[in-house]
């Protein structure tokens, strides 16, 4: 196997390992890291490579057939030229007898399965580096001289026939202390280590007695009150014509080492806003707490918690008081879930039950649960706690959460299922108005059960070609003459008809199907403007529907570009219909991305204005050709006098900013009378024709329709 390759400076790393998916990950990984790396199957073919290759560093997996990790750790350290590199192994195991015995084999340190990716290159760098100041100092015969030259290295000799001590300066140095006599130092590093780390120093001093080299970290209480981490090194001789024994140590401070350590492990696991764990220490953790509840029969409960209408503070007061409101939100949880909630509480080194998944979503566990109304009482608490007002930017400021909720096992028995099902209950509380809470049920697993059926007969629709394109015709107010037509999707299931876009577009969001239900919607569009010029009508504007998540892909504008050229559409008669909830989602990037149309030559419309919380400064703005007045306001004109002052105002604001007004869901006379009188542009509803197929829009082309 070996390692093809090689490029000359850089540092080599040997991987032995029978599992080849596993060897070929930590493989990539160590290459992406500047590695060179050398390649073998079990422990034999590893010694061969070992003397063809002498790589610094060896990652050894503990349980392999043919020869083992420990008899390789045995082996490689019988050779002259293996006794110092540092060995590293890779275990499932996370038993102490099994570590020790490594150690005891030789290991310099251990990994465990399944490996965290994000801090395994920096914990081989960190293991290398830390090797080699090591290695300097064993290859010294003069270990003050060697010391001194290494950072933060002290060393000591311990002459245990004569009962001498000899101690660096370095080592005083470290210990933040004058020299004193060795004796008295000697107490000092005892007294020094700290009670968590005492029966492991114990035992490697031990060990050295003993004739065996070893290494510990441990944690130092200095005389000055200060705490450091430091790492001895252990070694012991006996001299072949006496029976003078001596054991050597080596002392570096590494608490600078450590604490980058924690850095990266904070970054990897920890939200930087809140400080709470973020969704992979969330998931480790929630693991290992089904894997207690499923041992010992208890129950499990995970809350989903979203904040509503967090993006309207985001936008109105910034985000700097967006990221303070999250910092709030996070303390008033940790405040709402007392200790006996604590669901991670004995799982997890930092006891964490709480997380930011990202955005305004953070996720609860409880464990131990003897009543389910427990789960009741402590949402409620969150729901009271998180509703209390607070200041930010001056502004007193009230959110609200929805929260679901699901149980384990009833609810689901693993991550996935937990976290999808009380995200799904979560849901059900924004649907009926938020600021509640809501358990998922059985009627929610149907509705799951049926959502997933149908984005699984979605994927067939669009392969199997059951997706097709109504057009609803958009005409002149005054003379009702056809101008264009507003491309609708619709999907004719081969065995339930019909279904309507109410249904399956939600499916298609969640799904990500969206993106090419949406791109399939705009080439098809495009494709039947040309067939219709083809049989020679007359060019008419098609408008395009784009969602959100459409809005959002990086990808769009390409897109459109393409098909553009594919169909030998002209963009002037391709027009978007944005509503306008979607374009102030993020109104500066919004921005940008309508130049870019306009740029391409197409147009924009407005959809369902009026409907949402758009700024007039920013519309002043956007190049937009066209504003929609939303069916809402139309549907009880010309009676209601409110609605009929809201149309008329959006009429005068769009003939202001000199773009066309057309309004959607007009079904009787008397609306579109009122229309006409008001000098709306163009009407959009079943007074002229319900969205209709390609064949039957085509006889409407440069037709004025009448009404009877």
């Amino acid at each position: 196997m070996g390692g093809m390759g090689q490029k000359p400076g850089l540092e080599t790393v040997m991987v032995i390992d029978d599992d080849p998916m596993a060897r070929m990950i930590m493989v990539e990984s160590l290459h992406e890291a500047g590695f060179n790396v050398i390649e073998a199957s079990d422990g034999h073919e590893g010694l061969a490579l070992f003397n063809e290759y002498k790589p610094q560093l060896v990652l050894v997996d503990l349980q392999m057939p043919g020869m083992d990790g420990y008899t390789f750790c045995k082996s490689l350290r019988a050779i002259p030229d293996g006794q110092d590199i540092p060995i590293v192994v890779v275990t499932g195991m996370n038993d102490v007898d099994s570590i020790e015995r490594a150690y005891d084999c030789g290991a310099t340190d251990f990994i465990s399965k399944p490996i965290k990716w994000v801090i395994f290159r920096h914990r081989i760098q960190y293991i290398l580096r830390s090797s080699k100041m090591m290695l300097s100092a064993q290859q010294n015969s003069n270990l003050l001289a060697e010391a001194q030259r290494v950072a933060k290295l002290g060393n000591w000799t311990w002459d245990m026939e004569n009962e001498e001590l000899f101690v660096s300066e370095e080592s005083y140095r470290i210990f933040g202390v004058p020299r004193v006599a060795p004796s008295v130092f000697h107490k000092l590093l005892l007294g020094s280590v700290h009670a968590d780390d005492k029966k492991a120093f114990d035992m490697a001093l031990q060990k050295a007695v003993d004739g065996e080299t070893t290494d510990i970290s441990f944690k130092a209480c200095l005389p000055n009150g200060q705490e450091k981490t430091i790492l001895m090194h252990l070694d012991s001789s006996s001299e072949q014509a006496s029976s003078n024994y001596r054991v050597f140590g080596t002392i570096q401070d590494i608490s600078e080492q450590r604490r980058a350590e924690e850095s990266i492990r904070q970054l990897a696991y920890y939200d930087s806003i809140t400080g709470l764990p973020n969704r992979d220490l969330f998931k480790e953790h929630l693991s290992m707490a089904l894997h207690h509840a499923g041992r010992n029969n208890e129950k499990l409960a995970v809350m989903f918690l979203d904040l509503d209408k967090f993006k309207r503070v985001n936008d109105s007061l910034g985000h700097e008081a967006g990221d303070k409101l999250l910092k709030t939100i996070s303390e008033r949880l940790q405040d709402s879930v007392r200790a006996s909630d604590v669901a991670a509480r004995d799982v997890g080194e930092m006891g964490a039950s709480l997380a930011r998944l990202g955005g305004d979503e953070f996720t609860v566990m409880l464990s131990g649960l003897h009543d389910i109304k427990h789960v009741e009482l402590v949402a409620r608490r969150i729901l009271d706690r998180i509703s209390e007002p607070m200041m930010l930017s001056g502004n007193r400021v009230t959110v609200s959460s929805s929260i679901g909720i699901a149980i384990f096992p009833e609810d689901g028995e693993d991550i996935s299922s937990l976290l999808k099902n009380a995200d799904a209950a979560m849901y059900e509380v924004k649907s009926k108005g938020r600021n509640g809470i809501c358990f998922y049920d059985d009627a929610m697993r149907k509705q799951s059960h049926h959502r997933v059926q149908l984005e699984s007969e979605l994927h067939e629709a669009i392969e199997q070609d059951q997706l097709t394109l109504f057009y609803q015709p958009k005409v002149d107010a005054q003379t009702c003459e056809v101008l264009g037509f507003e491309a609708l999707i619709r999907w004719i299931h081969p065995e339930r008809g019909m279904i309507s876009p109410m249904d399956f577009i939600p499916v298609a969001e969640e799904s990500g199907l969206i993106i090419p239900v949406g791109k399939w919607v705009i080439k098809e569009a495009c494709r039947q403007h040309q067939r219709w010029r083809a049989l020679g009508k007359a060019a008419v504007s098609i408008s395009v529907n784009l969602s959100a998540h459409q809005f959002a892909d990086e990808h769009l504008l390409t897109a459109i570009r393409d098909i553009l050229k594919e169909t030998d559409m002209s963009a002037q008669f391709l027009e978007f219909e944005i509503t306008e909830t979607v374009l102030m989602q993020d109104a500066d990037k919004a921005l940008a991305i309508l130049n870019a149309m306009k740029d391409m030559g197409l147009k924009v419309s407005i959809d369902d204005f009026g409907t949402g919380y758009s700024s007039i400064s920013y519309l002043k703005h956007f190049p937009a050709d066209v504003l929609k007045v939303d069916r809402a306001f139309v549907k009880d004109l010309p009676d209601d006098e409110q609605d009929a002052t809201i149309t008329n105002a959006i009429i005068l604001l769009a003939k202001a900013l000199n773009l066309g007004i057309v309004a959607e869901g007009v079904e009787t006379k008397a609306q579109l009378q009122w229309l006409r009188d008001k000098e709306c542009d163009q009407i959009q509803g079943y007074l002229f024709s319900p969205p209709v197929p390609a064949e039957k829009a085509v006889t409407m082309l440069g037709q004025v329709i009448h009404i009877d």
